[in-house]
């Protein structure tokens, strides 16, 4: 007669394995956990002692000016992406804003024109914004679908109003892209506090615990009387007012603003996001780690440029790392979901006796 499981034996059993996955566990959990600056470090090192030039002030400075701009709109992407939703059209939206602002700031500087070179990029960013978290939450639509839509609907909105390039920006206008406080560039500061805000919403807020959880589960979420429809609403905004405010720095800093600007932003942004540890299905990420994520992109895309790599073999190079990238996003899902399930077995099984 077979002898019966005991709960002794099931809890012998489950720790004999917890203890067994503990010894295999402590790599992926530091790749977990500090992959990104490991990796970071590497590149860097890499590109320093291969490319000349590289490791220079000059090149270090224009490395975290690019960044400011791709790093602003990475942090809205990952608002989106941690409820488990993605915009493609940020940098249709950041094209609009600065095609906006830039014909402001051709204006002479009165009060009123610099007033509104300042807050119609944001204002325009986020209606764009608001129109797809609307047309996702309350339209149900799919939002690949939604921001892929939006992402060509805006393009040909500005290139259809205003085709031709604006060059000459008035020198007031140029000051927030192109002036530093003390030894620190000023889109750099901006970022700075762009992260430090993201960082508390996300972390110190109701608004941002609603977004984590909207992304881990939305079902459970509106079971617990979140309103799921708002926060959706409000993620898209968010990054379309981040959007916004890229658009007039990166306006600002170029000193120039045309229509066909930012194309091919939208897949650097999620790349970032998602190199930052941020999982494509929600839920999981952090702005601290978009910031490492995006810096990683640009010091690699710096890199490929100073080594004469054409430009078709970067665009290949920056897929394969969104693809290896959501490749270790699967793998650490299904492996804590397997820690999930073991864990889930022995809980009920006590509760059965």
């Amino acid at each position: 007669m077979p002898k019966s499981v005991s709960e002794s034996d099931l809890k012998a059993v489950w720790v004999s394995d917890r203890n067994g996955e503990r010894l295999h566990s402590v790599a992926p959990l530091i790749l977990r956990e500090y992959g990104i600056y490991i990796i970071l470090v590497i590149i860097t090192l890499a590109f320093s002692f291969t490319t000349k030039g590289f490791a220079t002030i000059n090149n270090l400075i224009l490395i975290l000016l690019q960044v400011s701009v791709m790093g602003i709109i990475s942090v809205g992407m990952l608002f989106v992406i941690l409820s488990k939703g993605i915009d493609l059209s940020v940098g249709s939206i950041l094209a609009i804003a600065g095609m906006f602002s830039g014909l402001l700031a051709k204006q002479e500087p009165t009060p009123v024109n610099v007033a509104l070179a300042f807050v119609i990029p944001l204002l325009l960013g986020t209606i764009c914004g608001l129109l797809n978290g609307y047309l996702v939450s309350w339209g149900r639509l799919p939002p690949l679908i939604v921001t892929l839509g939006t992402m060509y609907a805006y393009r040909g909105f500005i290139v259809w109003y205003h085709v031709n390039p604006i060059y000459q920006l008035q020198p007031w206008y140029r000051i927030l892209g192109q002036q530093k406080i003390g030894p620190i560039p000023i889109p750099v500061i901006i970022l700075l506090s762009v992260t430090g805000i993201a960082s508390l919403v996300l972390n110190r807020t109701r608004f941002g615990r609603y977004v984590y959880a909207v992304g881990g589960n939305e079902d459970a979420a509106r079971a617990a009387g979140i309103n799921v429809e708002l926060v959706k609403l409000c993620v898209y905004s968010i990054s379309g007012l981040l959007c916004g405010l890229a658009g007039l720095v990166f306006t600002s800093r170029l000193g120039a603003a045309q229509s066909i600007s930012a194309i091919g932003f939208e897949m650097v942004a999620i790349a970032s996001v998602v190199v930052g540890g941020a999982s494509l299905f929600g839920g999981r990420g952090t702005v601290g780690k978009t910031i490492v994520g995006a810096l990683l992109m640009q010091i690699v895309q710096s890199g490929l440029v100073m080594l004469d790599v054409p430009s078709p073999i970067q665009q290949a190079i920056l897929g394969f790392i969104i693809i290896f990238a959501v490749w270790i996003d699967l793998f650490i899902q299904r492996r804590d979901g397997t820690k999930r399930s073991g864990w889930f077995f022995f809980h009920k099984a006590k509760q059965s006796k």
